[in-house]
C-alpha cells in the first residue's frame, strides 16, 4: 500500500514539476488578479476552518464564501452582516468575501422573486443588504441571483437583469466596495445554449466577472463548458467558478476519488487562462442536507482532510505558482 501511494505522489509531483507557467488573461475588472487564480474556499465558518488547518498556513485562501438571501425580513440580513463581521473576526487578515445573494422563496422550490425586486417590494431588504456590506468596509464578490438559470431558483430573463442592473447602480452610487459575478448554475442547469443563457446578461457594463459552479465529474468534459469560457474571453471578462465540490464521487475513495474528480479540476484551472478564482466547497453533503434541508443526501462526504490520498495531492495542486494564497497578498 505504501509502495502505491508513493508512486502516486512521484506521479503527482512530476505532472506539478512539468505544468508550464500559465499566462492567465488580464481584463482589468474589478478586484481582479492581474496574473495568478484566487483561490477560496466555504461554504461556512466552521468547513473553512477545517479546510484552513487542512492545507496549512502557507496556503490559506484568500476568497471566504458566505451567502444570504433577501427574501425575509431586515432582521435575517442584519444577523447575516453581524455574523460575517464576527466570522471574519475570527480568521486571518484580509479575506475577501465571496457572497451568493439569492432573492427566491427558498428550498429550491423555483419560487423566484426577481419581479418583486426588480418592481421595488423589496427595497428595504437590499437596503439593509447595503448597509451591511458598507459596515463590512472591504472588498467583496456579489454573484447577483447565483445560478440564474436553475429552475429551482425560478428567475425570469426581464427580471433578473432588471435585479442585476439595479444592484450594480446602487453599489455604484452608494461606493459599495463590491464586484457583480453574473454566475451560470453550469452543467447542474444542464448547460442551457447560449442564445438562452445570454437571454439573462444585463451587458456588459453592469458585470465585472463572470462565473460557473461545476459539481459533477461530466461537467468537466463537457463541450459547453470550454465554450462557456470562450463566451467569456470574447466578452472580456475573468471567470470565477462560483462553487465547486466532488458531487457523487467524494473523497472517500483517495486515487480513485481524486482521479474522477479533482483531477480534472485543476487540470480545467490549468488549461482556462480566463479563470482568476475558485472557490471550493469543504462539506459533507449529507450532514447538510439533513441539518438545513436540501436534497443533498447522495452528493458525499468533500472534506479533504478525511482522506489523507486526496489531501497530500491537494495540497501539491493548489502549491502551483499561479494559485493566489492570503500571503501572497501581503
Amino acid at each position: 500500500m505504501r509502495f502505491v501511494m508513493l508512486l502516486f505522489f512521484l506521479m503527482v509531483l512530476k505532472v506539478h514539476a512539468q505544468d508550464t507557467k500559465i499566462l492567465h488573461e488580464f481584463y482589468n475588472a474589478k478586484y481582479e488578479p492581474e496574473t495568478g487564480i484566487y483561490h477560496g474556499a466555504g461554504q461556512d465558518i466552521d468547513g473553512f476552518k477545517d479546510y484552513m488547518n487542512a492545507v496549512g498556513k502557507e496556503l490559506t485562501p484568500v476568497i471566504y464564501m458566505t451567502y444570504v438571501n433577501i427574501n425575509q425580513d431586515i432582521e435575517g440580513i442584519t444577523k447575516w452582516g453581524e455574523k460575517l463581521r464576527k466570522d471574519l473576526e475570527s480568521l486571518p487578515e484580509g479575506l475577501i468575501p465571496q457572497i451568493g445573494l439569492a432573492f427566491t422563496g427558498g428550498k429550491d422550490k423555483g419560487a423566484g422573486r426577481d419581479k418583486d425586486v426588480a418592481e421595488g417590494k423589496l427595497d428595504n431588504q437590499l437596503k439593509e443588504f447595503y448597509k451591511q456590506l458598507l459596515k463590512l468596509d472591504r472588498p467583496t464578490y456579489t454573484r447577483i441571483g447565483y445560478e440564474f438559470e436553475g429552475d429551482w431558483n425560478g428567475y425570469t430573463p426581464k427580471y433578473y437583469r432588471a435585479v442585476f442592473k439595479k444592484i450594480f447602480n446602487d453599489f455604484k452610487i452608494q461606493n459599495i466596495k463590491s464586484a457583480t459575478v453574473w454566475c451560470s448554475g453550469g452543467g447542474s442547469a444542464n448547460f442551457m445554449n447560449h442564445e438562452e443563457l445570454m437571454e439573462f446578461y444585463p451587458g456588459d457594463s453592469y458585470v465585472d466577472w463572470w462565473g460557473i459552479d461545476i459539481f459533477s465529474p461530466d461537467e468537466f468534459s463537457n463541450p459547453a463548458l470550454k465554450a462557456f469560457f470562450e463566451l467569456a474571453e470574447d466578452h472580456k471578462k475573468p471567470v470565477m467558478i462560483g462553487e465547486a465540490t466532488p458531487r457523487y464521487v467524494g473523497v472517500s475513495e483517495g486515487k480513485k476519488s481524486w482521479d474522477n474528480w479533482f483531477k480534472p479540476y485543476f487540470e480545467m484551472l490549468n488549461d482556462n487562462p480566463g479563470i482568476k478564482a475558485f472557490c471550493y466547497i469543504n462539506w459533507d453533503w449529507a450532514y447538510w442536507s439533513d441539518k438545513i434541508g436540501f436534497q443533498w443526501h447522495d452528493w458525499k462526504d468533500a472534506r479533504i482532510e478525511t482522506n489523507a490520498i486526496v489531501l497530500d495531492a491537494y495540497k501539491i495542486a493548489i502549491s502551483k505558482e499561479n494559485i493566489i494564497h492570503l500571503k501572497d497578498m501581503k
